[in-house]
């Protein structure tokens, strides 16, 4: 997907991400694939990307997927996607699209 921009974050860059993402121009006409590096993630620190998801959604129209091996379904915060691939976060942005389609 063109439209699509994938960040790797480690657990401790995602507050000075987290801080910093209104100041990233692109972000705006971008979906967006977080890549979270290492395994000790809880369901507490993703809390912040639930905001910053549907802040994405809700201002740009835009997806944001948190890729992870590491987080099952059941572990992720209401609200969050979660992908264990990159093709499944791909998937899960189209559908999203076609859902913001079908409510227009």
């Amino acid at each position: 997907m063109e439209d699509v921009i994938v960040i790797s974050l480690l657990k401790d860059e995602l507050p000075s991400w987290v801080a910093d993402f209104d100041k990233q121009e692109n972000f705006t006409t971008q979906h967006i694939v977080v890549e979270l590096s290492g395994n000790q993630w809880t369901k507490k620190d993703l809390k912040p990307l639930v905001l910053l998801a549907k802040k994405h959604a809700e201002q740009h129209q835009k997806s944001m997927v948190v890729l992870s091996t590491a987080i099952g379904f059941e572990a992720a915060p209401a609200g969050l996607n979660i992908a264990p691939t990159l093709q499944e976060a791909y998937d899960l942005i189209e559908m999203d699209e076609i859902q913001r389609d079908l409510w227009k």
